[in-house]
């Protein structure tokens, strides 16, 4: 009789540690699930990113080679500020930093040719509640037809 009551309470505190113990690996379950669903919207934003850069070049392969500067690469050209809306409405986190468009001049020395332009186009945004800016960024050369 003397054993039992040295022992009152021992499974209480055993479930008790098991429940602590429990509780510890959903916590984790948890945190691992919220990370999961950042790095999907990352990668949703990313392919987007990817698709409105690389409609854009396609878009300039069909334009004027001579008048790439002034329609997309001028914070005013008509296609730049179509293309800045473009993605701040498919990429709700870029709203705080407008996408980069840069077009050089044939005639300088770095061009691959005279009838030929290197383009590049920058896309930034930011996920929900994150202060870190992801960028994507993508360059090609629009060439005469």
């Amino acid at each position: 009789m003397q054993l039992r009551n040295t022992q009152r309470g021992a499974y209480l505190l055993e479930a008790l540690i098991g429940i602590l113990i429990f509780s510890f690996g959903i916590l984790g379950i948890v945190g691992l699930q919220a990370q999961a669903i950042r790095f999907t919207n990352d990668s949703e934003y990313r392919a987007e990113a990817v698709y409105l850069a690389n409609a854009l070049i396609s878009k300039m392969w069909t334009d004027d080679r001579t008048q790439l500067q002034a329609k997309y690469a001028s914070p005013s050209g008509p296609e730049y500020i179509n293309f800045k809306n473009q993605v701040q409405n498919e990429i709700p986190g870029s709203t705080a930093s407008p996408p980069v468009v840069l077009v050089d001049d044939a005639s300088l020395p770095t061009a691959p040719s005279k009838t030929s332009s290197v383009v590049q186009v920058q896309i930034f945004w930011s996920l929900p509640g994150d202060s870190t800016k992801h960028n994507y960024v993508t360059t090609g050369v629009v060439g005469q037809n």
